[in-house]
């Protein structure tokens, strides 16, 4: 079925690269121009062609709160359950953000060195950031580096400034306070294998 049956815009081709890797596009992402993608689902005439388009190779656009992503239609719970249990990793990362002194939220700033050097001068902060699994990096410093490079993989972060190593705090960090929210409950209450699925790799 080609493209232009559905009267789609000219950034189908971009949205679809970006999302069906699993990453979001947040409205406050300015990197690759990740904004105007933002603003072009958003217009509603360009949203109904494009998830038109999408359900066609069975994949659905779910809107978030300032942001966007795939979802997987018809996907199996034993699928589900696995990306779930990837987002596991970020349960300390997010407690540490939140017991920051300047709490780190969506639209925040920060360089890694200003975690570290808190951390450093805080025992209980330091404990959070070494009980942080995956992660073997000899100083704090390189550890928060690391942390900042997977989230901005994820796309929950973006590093704004390459030289200052400064990071802005995505919108689509909202999803993931609500998917690991969601996992205590998950786990208590199974559904019918037509639950749609995330693609979040």
């Amino acid at each position: 079925m080609e493209e232009y049956n559905f009267n789609l815009p000219k950034q189908t081709h971009d949205i679809f690269a970006v999302m069906a890797r699993g990453a979001f596009i947040s409205s406050n992402g300015t990197r690759d121009g990740m904004n105007r993608l933002y603003d072009v689902i958003n217009n509603p005439e360009n949203f109904d062609r494009l998830q038109a388009y999408f359900n066609v190779i069975r994949y659905n656009i779910e809107r978030g709160n300032n942001f966007f992503y795939f979802s997987k239609l018809h996907e199996p719970n034993s699928e589900i359950e696995k990306k779930l249990e990837r987002f596991e990793r970020y349960i300390d990362i997010i407690d540490l953000f939140a017991s920051m002194d300047n709490k780190i939220g969506i639209g925040s700033r920060f360089r890694p060195s200003e975690i570290a050097e808190e951390c450093n001068a805080n025992v209980r902060l330091k404990q959070k950031l070494q009980k942080i699994p995956l992660y073997r990096s000899e100083t704090l410093h390189n550890k928060v580096r690391e942390i900042c490079d997977l989230m901005s993989r994820d796309s929950f972060l973006e590093l704004e400034d390459e030289k200052t190593e400064s990071y802005k705090v995505l919108d689509s960090y909202t999803y993931l306070l609500d998917i690991i929210n969601s996992v205590a409950i998950y786990e208590e209450s199974g559904s019918g294998d037509d639950t749609q699925g995330l693609i979040y790799n």
